[in-house]
């Protein structure tokens, strides 16, 4: 019998059951009800029949095909809130009218929903209340969990410090290099982003030598990022020297401040 049949009738062709459970972390029913809607809403839309249960934000599905489990699995990723789902095994869970449970659709009260696992074909149950099959076979183990995934997020790029020099020199010390490795890391796990690093000097010297030391200093910063893997290609030297000074060059305090290399990235394509 089909998994709509053996529902008694009881779903539509857009029918779905929904069992809520208060995760410990999820305060409030009225949160995991908002989120039994969207997926009735959400599966309803595709024409889909499959029964959810509802942990907090997480998804169990059970459906009577891969098909539309699977259909199902992708509609309620796109929830927000939704953080896991997983193909459910088994027998379904009842739907029942307690204070934790609700039931969306044309389910009736008190009928047992019972589709199959993931990778069988559903049977016609020998009783009201039937044991679930063991899944053995290596596929079942496969599907059993789907790990969503990762929901698209906005680049963030974060504020880096500038790297610090002494007067005259493009000598990086110990402090320069160790920020320098933090950038690596981030370029290496963000494959589109570009960096820039400028030069910069205090005011001693002319301007040739200012720009020339402004490039060195850019062009050292550069060395370590390239010597941990990041691609010389997404790497961009430049020199301003005292063009763009960060504090007043009268005093020392200041001097020190300006002889420096800033860090500018891009998010690239």
């Amino acid at each position: 019998m089909s998994f709509a049949g053996r529902a008694g009738g009881a779903f539509l062709a857009t029918g779905l059951a929904v069992t809520m459970s208060v995760g410990s972390y999820w305060s409030g029913q009225s949160v995991q009800a908002a989120l039994a809607n969207s997926a009735r809403v959400a599966l309803e839309s595709r024409h889909l029949v499959a029964i959810v249960q509802i942990a907090g934000r997480d998804a169990t599905v059970w459906a009577a095909t891969d098909s539309t489990r699977d259909q199902a699995i992708a509609a309620l990723l796109t929830i927000p809130g939704v953080r896991v789902v997983a193909a459910g095994q088994g027998t379904a869970p009842s739907v029942s009218t307690s204070a934790t449970t609700v039931a969306v659709g044309t389910v009736a009260p008190g009928t047992p929903a019972t589709p199959s696992s993931p990778s069988t074909t559903p049977a016609v149950p020998a009783s009201p209340s039937p044991t679930p099959t063991p899944t053995t076979s290596p596929a079942a183990s496969t599907t059993a969990t789907t790990t969503p995934p990762p929901v698209p997020s906005t680049l963030v790029i974060p504020a880096w410090p500038a790297i610090q020099f002494d007067g005259g020199d493009a000598v990086l010390d110990a402090t320069d290099r160790a920020e320098l490795h933090q950038i690596s890391t981030y370029l290496l796990a963000n494959a589109s982003v570009t960096v820039t690093l400028t030069g910069h000097t205090d005011s001693g010297r002319n301007e040739a030598q200012r720009q020339t030391l402004g490039l060195a200093r850019a062009t050292a910063a550069a060395s370590v990022l390239t010597a941990d893997g990041v691609q010389a290609g997404r790497i961009t030297t430049v020199s301003v020297g005292a063009k763009d000074p960060a504090a007043s060059n009268t005093t020392a305090q200041g001097r020190a401040q300006n002889r420096r290399v800033t860090v500018s990235m891009s998010p690239g394509s």
